[in-house]
């Protein structure tokens, strides 16, 4: 499983298979970016999850989500290091289905995402099964970014809504930006929560990223919250 690091207990955000097709989606075209950086922080649990791997990310030649190409040193600041970072700018919807799915089949990478617009006729039902497929075979989790429109059919073991939601300062910084945080959706789930502290009612979580201790915490929906214990005593 992808450990995301959080403490056993209260209601957390299930651990997801390796072996499977996960999709990440933007609750609406403004949250966009904060998709991508949910994405990030599953590319840093799944470094941590195979330490001896890279991470492959594939974006299309012609960036589907307008919001820029990742950035090394922003990527850094989330803890993950750029130069486990391979990536890969293939020139169609097509050939980036494809790059994944032969990279998912060597279990050679940590884990491999695509960002590919979620309404490219090339995503398909059939193309879905085939990345999870080659998830399987090769041991290792495969994260494809729709953008914020849903597609059809699909394959995937889970789909995950995410939106951006309001942060408090971060007590080790003492900075006026705090740690991103978000509220993600299990829109979709083709088995039962592998979360072992997963509430099994429980459909969407609000969670934000502490770089420092390279784990999501649990936090109170409430925008002027207090911050819990655990995370006072992470400064």
């Amino acid at each position: 499983m992808v450990d995301f690091g959080m403490p056993q207990k209260g209601v957390s955000l299930p651990e997801l298979a390796c072996g499977a097709l996960h999709e990440v989606q933007a609750a609406e075209y403004r949250d966009m970016s904060a998709s991508i950086g949910f994405a990030a922080v599953l590319a840093v649990c799944c470094a941590r999850t195979f330490p001896d791997a890279p991470i492959l990310w594939c974006e299309s030649a012609y960036a589907p989500f307008d919001v820029g190409r990742l950035y090394g040193s922003g990527l850094a600041a989330f803890g993950l290091d750029p130069a486990r970072l391979i990536l890969v700018s293939p020139a169609s919807a097509v050939d980036l289905l494809w790059t994944m799915e032969e990279a998912l089949r060597l279990g050679a990478f940590a884990a491999v995402f695509g960002e590919i617009d979620g309404r490219a006729p090339a995503l398909t039902l059939t193309a879905t099964r085939r990345l999870q497929l080659a998830a399987e075979a090769g041991g290792r989790p495969a994260f494809l970014l729709t953008g914020h429109v849903a597609h059809g059919a699909s394959a995937a073991a889970t789909r995950w809504g995410v939106a951006s939601a309001p942060s408090h300062p971060a007590l080790e910084t003492s900075s006026l930006v705090g740690r991103a945080c978000w509220r993600v959706t299990l829109e979709k789930s083709r088995s039962a929560f592998t979360g072992v502290a997963a509430d099994m009612s429980a459909r969407d979580w609000c969670v934000e990223w502490d770089a420092r201790r390279q784990r999501l915490c649990d936090v109170p929906d409430d925008p002027a919250r207090i911050p819990s214990p655990d995370v006072m005593l992470a400064v």
